[in-house]
Formats: C-alpha cells, sequence, structure tokens
C-alpha cells in the first residue's frame, strides 16, 4: 500500500477523532451548563426558603407555645393534677368492730383497684390500740395517704401518728359523734362519697394541738387532739353516754347523758392564756378548741378555725337552769354577743390547774381525771383530705355547696 495513502488514512483517523472529541467536549459542556443552572435554580430556590425560615421560625415557636399553654392548662386542671400527684401507695387503718367496717374494706379495695394503685394495704385497730401502731406501720410500709375508719378515737389516734409527717390523712366516718367529719364537711352520710373524698380529695394543711395533762395519780400524759379537749360536765356527758343508745340514737344518746349531768356545782380554776398571769375561775367546764362544730350541726365555738394558727379556750360557769338555758341559746343562735357565764379568749398555748380534780376528755374520748393540762397549738402540722370543691363536674370527688365548703384563713 502506497505511502501516502496509509498518511491519508492515519489522518483521516486523527480527523474523526478530534471531531469525536470535540463534540464530546461540546455536549459535556452542553450538559454541564443544564446543571449549572439547575444548580442555579436550586440555589435560588433555597435562598427563598432561607429568607422565609424566620417567619417559619416564628409560626412554629408560637404553635408550640400555644401547644405548651394548653398542656399546662390540661395538667393544672383540678382532677388532672390529682391525678398526676395522685399517692403512690395508700393505707387503711379500720376499727373492725364499727358497723359496716367489712363494707368499708370492700369499697375502698375496689376504689383503689379502679384508681390503678397498689393493692390497699389493711390496718386493723384493737382495744389495746386504737390506732396509733397502725398508722406507723403504714407509714413505715411506705404509704402516703392513710385512710382511718372508724370513730373520733380511731381518726385522733391515727392523726396523732401522721402529725408533722409527710403522710395525708383521709378520713372516713364510722363513728357517733364523727367530730372532724363534720369539721371537715364530709358527706357523713354518704359512705362512696366519703370515700372519694378520702382518695381522691383536696389536700389540705390543719392545726392540731398537742396536750400534757397531770392525772390525779401524778402521772403525766401526753396526747394530740383535733377538734376539742376539755375537763367538766362535757366530759362526764361522754363519759356516761350509753353505747347501748347511741347504737339505736346516734348522737341524741349525747343529750340523753347531758340532762343527767345537768344539776352539779361549780369547781375552781386557774387559768394562763399565753403565758400570762394566772386567772382563778369557778366552772363547770373548761375546753380547749381547734374547731367548733359538734353533733347536729351546733357550732359551739363559731370563732375557732382549725387552720388559723390559734386555739380556742372556752369556760362556761352556769349556776342554775337559766343559765344553761344563755349558754344554749346562744350556741343555737351562732350569736357571737359574750354572756357572762361562757367567757371565751383565742390564744396559742393555754394552761389550767384544776383545784378539784376533774374528768376530761380528748376528740369525745374519756381520759381520766385530771389535776392539770397545757395545750399548745401546733400549726399545719396536719396534711387531710378534704372534698374538691372545685371540681363540679367531678364523679370522683363529692360536689360541695360553696356554704359548706370550710373557710380558708387568711
Amino acid at each position: 500500500m502506497p505511502a501516502e495513502l496509509i498518511l491519508a488514512l492515519v489522518a483521516l483517523v486523527l480527523v474523526l477523532a478530534a471531531l469525536a472529541f470535540v463534540m464530546g467536549l461540546w455536549t459535556g459542556q452542553r450538559r454541564l451548563h443544564g446543571r449549572m443552572d439547575e444548580l442555579h435554580g436550586s440555589v435560588t430556590s433555597l435562598k427563598g426558603d432561607v429568607g422565609t425560615l424566620p417567619d417559619r421560625m416564628a409560626a412554629l415557636t408560637g404553635q408550640v407555645q400555644a401547644l405548651d399553654g394548653q398542656v399546662s392548662e390540661i395538667a393544672e386542671a383540678p382532677l388532672v393534677s390529682r391525678a398526676l400527684e395522685h399517692p403512690r401507695r395508700i393505707a387503711l387503718v379500720l376499727n373492725p368492730s364499727k358497723a359496716g367496717a367489712d363494707t368499708v374494706r370492700r369499697k375502698v379495695a375496689a376504689a383503689v383497684q379502679e384508681a390503678g394503685l397498689p393493692e390497699l394495704a389493711v390496718y386493723e385497730t384493737t382495744v389495746e390500740d386504737p390506732g396509733r401502731q397502725m398508722a406507723r406501720d403504714a407509714v413505715a410500709d411506705g404509704a402516703d395517704v392513710v385512710l382511718t375508719a372508724g370513730g373520733d378515737g380511731t381518726v385522733r389516734s391515727v392523726a396523732e401518728e401522721l402529725a408533722g409527717t409527710d403522710a395525708t390523712l383521709g378520713v372516713i366516718p364510722l363513728g357517733t359523734g364523727n367530730l372532724l367529719a363534720r369539721n371537715l364537711r364530709l358527706p357523713i352520710d354518704n359512705l362512696e362519697a366519703c370515700i372519694n373524698t378520702a382518695i381522691h380529695g383536696t389536700r389540705r394543711d390543719i392545726d392540731t394541738i398537742d396536750l400534757r395533762a397531770e392525772t390525779t395519780d401524778g402521772t403525766t400524759l401526753r396526747h394530740t387532739f383535733l377538734v376539742i379537749a376539755g375537763a367538766g360536765i362535757d366530759a362526764e356527758v361522754m363519759g356516761d353516754t350509753r353505747d347501748d343508745l347511741k347504737v339505736k340514737a346516734g348522737w341524741l344518746a349525747y343529750g340523753e347523758a347531758g340532762m343527767r349531768h345537768l344539776p352539779g356545782h361549780r369547781k375552781e380554776i386557774s387559768i394562763s392564756i399565753d403565758g400570762g398571769a394566772p386567772q382563778r375561775r369557778k366552772v363547770r367546764s373548761v375546753m380547749i378548741a381547734n374547731c367548733g362544730e359538734l353533733t347536729a350541726g351546733v357550732d359551739f365555738v363559731p370563732e375557732a378555725r382549725f387552720d388559723d394558727g390559734l386555739l380556742d379556750v372556752v369556760m362556761l360557769s352556769p349556776r342554775h337552769v337559766g343559765d344553761w338555758i344563755r349558754i344554749a341559746a346562744k350556741t343555737l343562735t351562732k350569736s357571737r354577743g359574750a354572756i357572762p357565764v361562757m367567757e371565751t379568749h383565742q390564744a396559742t398555748r393555754c394552761r389550767v390547774v384544776l383545784h378539784e380534780p376533774m374528768i376530761a376528755q380528748l376528740d369525745g374520748d374519756a381520759i381520766g381525771e385530771l389535776r392539770s393540762f397545757d395545750a399548745r397549738v401546733r400549726p399545719d402540722t396536719l396534711r387531710i383530705q378534704v372534698p374538691a370543691s372545685d371540681v363540679p363536674d367531678s364523679a370522683a370527688a363529692p360536689v360541695m355547696k360553696p356554704e359548706s365548703v370550710p373557710e380558708q384563713h387568711a
């Protein structure tokens, strides 16, 4: 093959290769420009998105804040807040001798299970111990709320152990007087409502009163009470009320005992208020009240409040039936006017020396004859469950009328 033809073929191949290279280069450049245009569009779009980002963030922040407010409102709602703060464990201190004790045990266990709480722990009182050791055991076993089902003696004994602790007391009244339950405005005729209040009610701090007393045999007694303690005719009536009549007539049995003890003579005492000089009085009864409502809705000491940091001293000094009528009229009409035969004082401490021994009582339970006693208030030392009056649509806690809600201390 001639050399010229070979050179021509080589030249042709080189030309074709160069054309292919140029074409490839041109095509790649076109594609690159297309990709660059696409990238430029994406960057422009991204710049637009970045420009709107502050507004979008502001809108999202507003939505988050609105949602946080809604969650806060829900969490602060009475029923929900109580659910979020629900006690970890509930115990029941039960007086098995009271009528309806088995029913209470069953209904409380069912209510605790329905609330999704651990199994109810039950501690039964005995004749020797109306509830103090049982309350100690319940707290030691981890109870956050200790329910007490029994009379005023059981309530007082359990409260004596819970005062000053973080545990909360719930009251299920099964007694005759049910003094604390009345002052708390519990629906004492509605067992289910009382159970619901004891489990789901609103927590409230109330005062307790410590009492140190000297008996006629020289023994020193130390107790805590919640409602009223006294020496004289009130203790005589409490100690002499017939049990069989209480079963048949309820609180009316106290009236029968009161009529029997109405005759009598006044006894001399010396009383010191808040460390002041002792004053002599002749009385039929001297009482220290933390709250003032007694049975049958009688507001015996209208000024008494169990969250005011004060105790109320009441001295009765009637000499005849006419004086008793004056005391009864003042009490029943809830008059705040003073009468000579019913002297009242408010204080934080009171000491009484009985020149003649007098029978005494604590929240309705007789504690024997005393020669002297010293009472001091302990403000806000007991947490207790009260009706959730601020939840009108609550099925879990009973609705209370505004006029029946315990007054809050300003």
